[in-house]
């Protein structure tokens, strides 16, 4: 019995450790985050971090990236550790909240931010952020990102309810993207890392070609765009938990239950099943001609709890059998997530905050009856 052989690509590392400090208060030209609803990332910083956050999502959507953007006040001195650990936080939010902001994980550039002393008060700054690189392509980029959601949303029945939205959605993806083995073996920062990757080209121009974090990137953004709730989350993944590997995937909130998605390792052609099979060919030939079977190895890790997938064990569930034998395409497998013991190793505030996925009213079993 073969474990299908899948691999993955981490997340970016960045950040350190976390202290909150205080903002003085809002300033022209920085509103508020639109759509908390499906921006799980923001709901869980502290109100003091909201408005960094808020500056910097304004800060990247700016039409000219290299101005300066609007000024705010801050009580914590922009130079010191509080304030570095802040600002690392509220990144790492931001890029798990908006796969639309791409440029800024798939770039050589991020952004930098000035400061001054307010007058008369030595307690308060006044600090404005702007980007480090002009990305001359953004717009462009960006524009076909946005036209190639809406054509993939376009043939997906939105009037359905949103488990089976989301289902589709799943399928869909799957059905459109390819694993870009080359990206993961590659430590560039490709756009295979990016939802542009898997609904556009990664960096070598190559049609809907993705890693790990492109699937989970490009999953989120579609169910954003659908008015579904999900968020990224990242750790190690594989056969058991030595050989565990970085992985990235996906949690969905559905009706107020949340489910864990690995749309990634639920990609599985038919060409690479047949290939880590020899002993049972023929089996596993007709096994993968079944398409009830290929619907239920597509969806192994579709809607699952969190306990399932992080010690999953496919047992006769995932044995196709006929009078001669029977073939598996599955092993056992783990999905570690990040806490936040590690968080000053992988720099990733936002997974340890992540749910436990404990719904079980919409597994695939129970969508596909």
């Amino acid at each position: 019995m073969n474990k299908l052989p899948i691999a993955a690509a981490g997340i970016v590392a960045m950040l350190t450790t976390s202290v909150l400090f205080a903002y003085a208060e809002p300033s022209e030209g920085i509103t508020p985050a639109e759509n908390d609803a499906v921006h799980y990332c923001r709901t869980h910083l502290a109100e003091e971090d909201q408005l960094l956050y808020d500056a910097l999502l304004a800060c990247a959507l700016s039409e000219d990236p290299s101005e300066k953007g609007a000024e705010f006040q801050v009580r914590t001195d922009p130079a010191g550790d509080e304030f570095k650990a802040a600002f690392h936080r509220c990144y790492n939010a931001l890029l798990f909240d908006h796969p639309e902001l791409f440029w800024l994980y798939a770039g050589d550039s991020s952004f930098q931010y000035t400061y001054r002393r307010k007058l008369l008060d030595e307690g308060t700054y006044y600090i404005a952020f702007q980007l480090t690189g002009s990305f001359p392509e953004r717009d462009a980029q960006l524009e076909a990102l946005k036209n190639a959601a809406d054509t993939f949303l376009s043939e997906i029945d939105l009037d359905q309810s949103a488990p089976q939205v989301a289902l589709q959605i799943h399928d869909k993806l799957i059905d459109l993207v390819s694993y870009d083995r080359e990206a993961a073996a590659s430590e560039d920062r490709d756009l295979a890392h990016t939802a542009y990757g898997a609904l556009v080209a990664n960096s070598r121009g190559e049609a809907n070609r993705a890693v790990c974090d492109g699937y989970s990137y490009a999953y989120e953004y579609l169910l954003q765009k659908a008015g579904i709730r999900s968020t990224v989350v990242a750790g190690r993944a594989g056969d058991d938990e030595e050989t565990a590997g970085p992985h990235s995937w996906n949690l969905v909130e559905l009706n107020g239950q949340w489910y864990e998605v690995d749309a990634t390792w639920n990609d599985i052609s038919a060409e690479e099943a047949l290939d880590t099979e020899t002993d049972y060919s023929e089996i596993a030939e007709e096994a993968m001609n079944n398409a009830w079977y290929t619907n239920r190895l597509t969806h192994y890790l579709f809607n699952v709890t969190t306990a399932q997938i992080s010690f999953f064990e496919p047992g006769s569930r995932y044995r196709y059998t006929n009078d001669r034998g029977w073939v598996s395409f599955l092993g056992d497998s783990v999905h570690i997530r990040h806490t936040e013991d590690n968080t000053a190793e992988t720099g990733d505030y936002m997974t340890p905050l992540a749910p436990i996925a404990e719904g079980t009213e919409y597994s695939f079993d129970n969508l596909n009856d």
